[in-house]
């Protein structure tokens, strides 16, 4: 044939991101891998503020407790500010709507009643959280899932997809 064979991998990174562009550095054992600035992960780095303008402050609740209150009544719309592509491999089975953080808007949540957040590691979630507080939800109805997905698949549920 035509065609030059292929013997080795190719520049995953470089195909995928273009040229020059580095690796992401490996984080230290005290720094946690999703606080690398140019590390290219889905969730981004909490290195903005994330104090809703007015101060009002939203809650974070972990898997635990949240599965508590689920068992107990609790009945939160609940919101996944991942990307589609990230809900469709792995997804709490009863998420309500999936919504981007950045273009989360209030035609994506009830008027009335607690909103469960979510995304896969919890910084996306609080930056939805942040805006929907902006936009006029009333922070006492907000509750961001601590963690994300990943920490409920760890404290919960191992039998879930990790990405």
């Amino acid at each position: 044939e035509d065609r030059e064979q292929i013997t080795s991998l190719i520049d995953y990174q470089g195909f995928c991101a273009g040229p020059n562009v580095a690796p992401p550095p490996v984080p230290t054992k005290s720094e946690p891998a999703s606080a690398s600035v140019n590390g290219r992960t889905m969730d981004e780095v909490e290195n903005a503020d994330l104090s809703p303008a007015n101060g009002a402050e939203f809650s974070n609740m972990e898997p635990k407790e949240t599965l508590e209150k689920l068992k107990n009544g609790w009945s939160p719309w609940v919101l996944d500010v991942r990307l589609q592509t990230e809900h469709d491999i792995v997804a709490l089975p009863f998420t309500d709507v999936v919504s981007p953080h950045r273009t989360v808007n209030l035609n994506d949540v009830p008027t009335e009643g607690d909103i469960l957040v979510y995304c896969k590691a919890g910084v996306r979630g609080k930056k939805a959280c942040k805006r929907l507080i902006d936009l006029g939800i009333d922070a006492e109805r907000l509750y961001n899932l601590d963690g994300g997905i990943m920490r409920w698949r760890r404290d919960i549920d191992q039998k879930m997809p990790k990405y």
